[in-house]
């Protein structure tokens, strides 16, 4: 509670110093408050005031309150804050963050991205020149160059000393790298391993010469899910050559998997808009983002209206079969969506692969198997409690049916799709919910026909 208190009191007398505007007081209090304060509080200013607060908190805290914002915004603040501002926050921020937004600057604006670049002094102007050169979903596009490394001759007390040197300008030291005269990666050692060693011993004797590495062009996806698999926090790069060129760090593969899970989501949603942010859309955006998938949809939907009328004569002489249409079609869509939900991450996290899909039919065809008895079974029994025992089974054996293939449905398309090169969180569950009421009601109604002698 105490904490909580504390927290509260930083940002509440900040909000007061800003509204009085008191600069004085409000520069003494963004210097005395924590950061991670600062950035729980910044969003829920207004723009007057986030634009402020900025112009007088030291250059490390702008920094790292600039890398959290949306792209948007972080360009807004670079354009409008005053110049010299502008430089020591850039200065400020780690390699990686750096490239980020200047790669966004680049990309709304070639003339601006310039102007910001040579504002930077002439090495950290070529690392982030040679960053932009790999693209943006790459680990090279993710990594930064603040590691740390050591040849593997050096003894333990040199490391550690070496260590006391460059601590406060590297991304991390838990780990350190040990890379050959020619900069190969060709082993790794914690610090725990340092620690506990003897000064004299060599950090060739104590290495791990098994290191787990990423190259520059391993996909992001790829990098998350082996530092997932192995729990590492740094992930080492390496360039074609086997040279060691940079290290990705968890907080990046954090934001690696908001932002696949995000694009998964809204793909699994016809949403066509990956990086849209829902409080910042105008209803325009919104509208473009789901219009595309809506409209191909209902143009796919309108078939059913044409598989109704091919069966009128059916239906006119059964009243009660369009009762259970609804429910039939329902049930087969919602089927369908879980199987493609299950398989698109299933692909996504490598747990299965594009060739395992005669292992995939067989598992879902007694999945569906399964699902269709247990469903069928219980749409019976309301067959029968509403009073229509003489449509009963083909009410049930329609259900049976869609559910199984329904189910085929939406574990097969995504890997025909993942075989094809598409990205197969494209089959959405609107999608698979459409597939499904065109077959249903051709199931349905087939059955019917058949059963009923129609």
């Amino acid at each position: 509670m105490r904490a909580a208190k504390e927290r509260t009191s930083h940002m509440d007398l900040i909000r007061k110093a800003l509204d009085l505007g008191d600069l004085a007081r409000l520069e003494r209090l963004a210097s005395e408050a924590p950061e991670h304060e600062i950035l729980e509080g910044f969003s829920s200013l207004p723009g007057e005031h986030q634009y402020v607060l900025l112009t007088v908190l030291p250059p490390q805290k702008a920094a790292a309150i600039l890398a959290n914002l949306d792209p948007e915004d972080q360009l807004e603040f670079l354009e409008t804050l005053p110049s010299f501002q502008v430089r020591g926050i850039l200065e400020a921020l780690d390699p990686d963050d750096l490239t980020d937004i200047l790669q966004r600057a680049r990309e709304a604006d070639p003339e601006r991205f310039e102007h910001l670049i040579q504002q930077l002094d002439a090495e950290t102007q070529s690392q982030v020149r040679r960053l932009l050169t790999y693209e943006e979903d790459e680990a090279g596009g993710l990594m930064t160059p603040e590691y740390v490394a050591v040849r593997a001759g050096a003894t333990v007390e040199e490391v550690l000393a070496f260590l006391r040197k460059v601590a406060p300008d590297a991304e991390t030291i838990y780990y350190i790298y040990v890379v050959d005269d020619s900069g190969r990666l060709i082993g790794v050692l914690s610090l725990r391993d340092l620690i506990v060693a003897d000064p004299h011993t060599r950090v060739k004797e104590i290495m791990n010469e098994n290191v787990v590495y990423a190259t520059t062009e391993t996909d992001q996806e790829e990098v998350a899910r082996l530092m997932a698999d192995y729990d590492f926090t740094v992930l080492p790069v390496i360039d074609a050559q086997g040279k060691l060129v940079g290290i990705v760090t968890i907080d990046d593969v954090i934001d690696v998997l908001e932002e696949e899970a995000t694009e998964d989501i809204y793909r699994l949603g016809a949403v066509e808009a990956p990086e849209l942010v829902y409080s910042k859309s105008s209803p325009f955006e919104l509208w473009s983002a789901r219009v595309r998938w809506l409209v191909i949809l209902i143009l796919t939907g309108m078939i059913t209206s044409s598989i109704l009328g091919g069966f009128e004569k059916v239906l006119q002489a059964v009243t009660a079969l369009t009762f259970y249409i609804p429910v039939l079609l329902g049930t087969g869509g919602n089927s369908g969506s879980q199987a493609a939900t299950l398989i698109v991450r299933a692909l996504a996290t490598k747990d299965i692969e594009i060739r395992d899909w005669p292992r995939i039919l067989l598992k879902e065809v007694g999945v569906g198997f399964l699902l269709g008895v247990t469903l069928a079974g219980l749409i019976a029994i309301k067959v029968v409690v509403d009073g229509h025992l003489g449509i009963t089974p083909v009410v049930a054996m329609a259900l049976f049916l869609l559910v199984i293939v329904a189910n085929l449905a939406g574990s097969l398309l995504p890997l025909l799709l993942a075989r094809l090169g598409v990205d197969p969180a494209l089959i959405s569950n609107p999608l698979i919910a459409t597939v499904s009421d065109v077959s249903g009601l051709v199931i349905y109604l087939t059955v019917a026909r058949l059963l009923l002698g129609l």
